[in-house]
């Protein structure tokens, strides 16, 4: 079952299932505010989806202070807001200008701490640019992880410029039960790379055969249901639940995290 299983299992009422979504709304009014030194501690750049917003993944975060993460934590907002979601979708080169800033910025602060362990990690859309992010990176710069959660990216991107700026390579979670995001609605809207089919973060990263693709360099890991205990129902808003944040999205940062 896992080592997120270890905790006193919860009720799995109706109530239950609102859980991210409650705390979404919740953390918007608890800001995150990083602790002297946590900056040279290391830093987590984390991409929201087309919203583009910061309150969407407030309840992540509180998830992975309660491991107690003691690193900076930099919620990064992009795309044009307020109500232009399908615009952040679709637009391409304007998400290509996006992610060279957001690379730009990176450099900025691996220059400033260069021993810093920095995690790049992006969520529904943010997958995507998250991915267009690291394929910017001057050579000189080296991510210590790239995280992507629900990604709308097409599930046969060449992940290798990826792959090469990371020292521990991708984690990419899927899940096959979010068949109207990323099934339907990439499909008719497509991906943010411009591909119209059902996402990576709902199929995986497929190889040549059709099967999901797994290395040293690529992690994937699917929907489980024992994460129904953490809020996680397989939708597409699961994966901004606290208790999935803090049992298993905080060892991607660090497999030492008080989980």
């Amino acid at each position: 079952m896992g080592r997120w299983t270890s905790r006193k299992r919860l009720g799995l009422g109706p109530l239950h299932f609102f859980t991210p979504l409650a705390e979404m709304v919740a953390g918007c009014l608890r800001p995150d505010v990083s602790r002297p030194g946590q900056m040279e501690r290391g830093c987590v750049f984390f991409l929201p989806g087309i919203e583009g917003t910061a309150w969407q993944l407030r309840g992540c975060v509180k998830g992975l202070r309660a491991t107690g993460l003691d690193r900076h934590v930099e919620i990064v907002q992009w795309g044009r807001r307020p109500f232009r979601q399908l615009h952040n979708l679709c637009a391409i080169n304007a998400n290509r200008l996006v992610a060279k800033e957001i690379a730009e910025r990176i450099a900025a602060y691996q220059a400033a701490h260069p021993a810093a362990p920095i995690t790049l990690i992006g969520y529904s859309g943010g997958g995507g640019i998250a991915v267009l992010v690291a394929e910017r990176l001057p050579e000189q710069v080296m991510l210590d992880r790239v995280v992507l959660i629900a990604a709308a990216v097409s599930p046969r991107y060449d992940l290798s410029r990826v792959l090469a700026r990371c020292r521990r390579g991708l984690t990419n979670f899927y899940s096959q039960r979010d068949w109207l995001v990323l099934g339907a609605g990439t499909s008719v809207f497509g991906t943010i790379d411009r591909e119209r089919t059902s996402s990576a973060g709902r199929t995986g990263f497929l190889g040549a055969d059709g099967e999901v693709v797994q290395t040293e360099r690529l992690a994937q890991i699917g929907w489980r249901p024992e994460w129904l205990e953490l809020g996680h129902v397989g939708g597409h808003i699961g994966w901004l639940s606290s208790a999935w944040a803090r049992e298993v999205l905080a060892r991607q940062i660090d497999p030492a995290l008080n989980c």
